[in-house]
């Protein structure tokens, strides 16, 4: 039985996937932090966890359920913050249509088809631009230089995505048209 690894995620609008992927290169570039690059510009609403390929259909049914009762909902992205002292992100601002619609998932989706508990912090919505291969002494470096800075942004994502790591970089598996327009 083959598993993969999974996550779920709101995606931006290509104008502002452009924009964080720029940021994420020059973190690359300036300070040797490429793992950001591995995966698009995104809100993790649900980490990464292991799924068998059989139950794959399972988890997208349960996911397009959701999709038919959720809400499109907006995405401000304010400013840059870190969890010291390897992350640094882009804000969005936790909405409370965002708070929501993260709460919803897990009760409806994660929580019934036994998803593994990897939710070890409260949520924090954010879109990294650079993390784990990011050394200490870079770190320091590049949130002198980030936290003097502004970023602004805001977008509505209509669908939720389904990411799969393909052995070298997540890739979107399948997307999910929040259909709850109310």
């Amino acid at each position: 039985m083959k598993r993969r690894h999974y996550f779920i995620a709101l995606l931006p609008n290509a104008e502002i996937q452009d924009q964080v992927t720029r940021l994420k290169q020059y973190c690359c570039d300036r300070y040797q932090s490429q793992a950001a690059l591995r995966s698009p510009p995104h809100v993790t609403l649900y980490p990464p966890f292991w799924w068998s390929d059989e139950e794959v259909e399972e988890l997208e049914k349960a996911l397009e359920a959701f999709a038919l009762q959720a809400s499109p909902v907006e995405l401000i992205l304010d400013g840059f913050a870190a969890f010291p002292p390897r992350v640094i992100y882009i804000h969005v601002v936790a909405t409370p249509a965002l708070q929501a619609l993260q709460r919803q998932l897990v009760k409806a989706v994660a929580t019934p088809l036994n998803l593994p508990p990897t939710q070890r912090h409260p949520f924090t919505p954010h879109m990294t631009i650079a993390f784990r291969d990011l050394t200490k002494e870079n770190f320091h470096h590049a949130w002198a230089e980030f936290q003097k800075q502004s970023f602004a942004a805001r977008c509505w994502v209509s669908h939720l995505t389904l990411l799969v790591h393909n052995g070298r970089r997540w890739q979107v598996h399948r997307e999910f048209l929040l259909r709850n327009l109310a």
